[in-house]
């Protein structure tokens, strides 16, 4: 009798390690989940069985003060029969983000570990030169004062989880919702060029069409907002930046949109974008239907955000919410795609 062969299993295997400068921690286990389901882990190799998609994976090493280090998160594409290798290395310094991706990955703080213990070292050689210097240099030398830097409040704005992916969940091309023929709005830097390389997200349930660049995705999100459905975007392609400091380097765009409850005056929209960017935000109007802050959140990313209505079938109108982060260097991408939204919403 013939059976009907079964497809090999696909699985996530991520494997985790610690360098011998932070043997500390040994003492303690890595924290795994995936689309915000906590999974069991250690140090070394863990296989968690998973159905062919899309996955969020988020590690990060529970302590004591602070209480997580090592922060880091990547999206997992897992193909039919496919086990994706994942590695993970603990940072040497507490205060930095973990790495994660394809093998091999760095242990990140190295270099400073090391500069932390031959500055002193440098310091007991180099004073006395120093003094002799300041001594000679006399009072009458100006000084400059340093620069103060300026600072941006950071921008709240909500946040969700990723599901488990569904045929629905993905970015997919529909001849319902394609790119208007309009002219490009601005609301804080560039907006995408004239042949430009981009990508047309044509979401499930958006009833209009925006540009990405051509690595990025999107899927649906889980948001406790009501009536609301979210989508979170980022960089496939290259979602992680080894060289910038901050503990999260990716990029990433957060998308809502719910209906405007009747009659959709000032006062509910005022409402519907406190509840997107937080009571007291620190927000500016560009006209009478959009809103939108830009600032540096507490870990050196800028940050944008946008609360933007429009007229929609079947109900006065929308609220599209955009909350988009970055490092600085690359803020013109995400600035790109938030201008994009506005222009193709009407």
């Amino acid at each position: 009798m013939d059976h009907q062969q079964q497809p090999p299993p696909s699985a996530i295997a991520l494997t985790a390690k610690y360098s011998w400068m932070a043997f500390v921690l040994g003492l303690f286990r890595p924290f795994l989940a995936i689309n915000g389901h906590p999974v069991p882990a250690g140090w070394g190799r863990t296989v968690v069985p998973v159905p062919p998609g899309q996955y969020h994976v988020h590690v990060h090493v529970p302590y004591f003060l602070p209480p997580r280090i090592g922060t880091a998160d990547t999206l997992v594409p897992v193909h039919p029969g496919q086990v994706v290798e994942v590695e993970y290395r603990a940072p040497v310094i507490g205060w930095l983000g973990g790495s994660i991706g394809p093998a091999p990955q760095r242990y990140r703080g190295v270099g400073a570990s090391i500069a932390f213990l031959l500055v002193p070292l440098l310091l007991l050689c180099c004073i006395g030169g120093l003094v002799g210097a300041l001594t000679l240099a006399g009072d009458d030398d100006p000084v400059a004062a340093p620069v103060p830097l300026p600072t941006l409040t950071p921008l709240p704005t909500r946040s969700f989880a990723l599901p488990s992916p569904s045929p629905t969940s993905s970015a997919s091309e529909s001849p319902e919702a394609t790119l208007r023929p309009v002219p490009a709005r601005t609301l804080v830097g560039p907006s995408y060029a004239a042949g430009e390389k981009t990508y047309t997200m044509a979401l499930a349930g958006v009833p209009f069409a925006f540009r990405t660049p051509p690595t990025w995705g999107c899927m649906a999100g889980k948001t406790d907002i009501e009536d609301a459905k979210g989508w979170v975007c980022v960089d496939e392609g290259n979602p992680f930046d080894a060289s910038a400091p901050a503990p999260d380097r990716g990029k990433r765009l957060q998308l809502l949109l719910r209906p405007c409850p009747a009659p959709c005056g000032k006062a509910e929209r005022a409402e519907l974008s406190e509840d997107w960017f937080g009571k007291d935000a620190p927000t500016k109007a560009a006209g009478d239907r959009t809103t939108y802050g830009q600032g540096t959140d507490s870990q050196g990313r800028y940050t944008l955000g946008m609360s933007h209505f429009f007229p929609a079938t079947g109900t006065p109108e929308w609220q599209v919410a955009v909350g988009v982060y970055s490092q600085p260097k690359t803020k013109a991408v995400v600035q790109k795609m938030v201008n994009d939204i506005l222009t193709q919403a009407g």
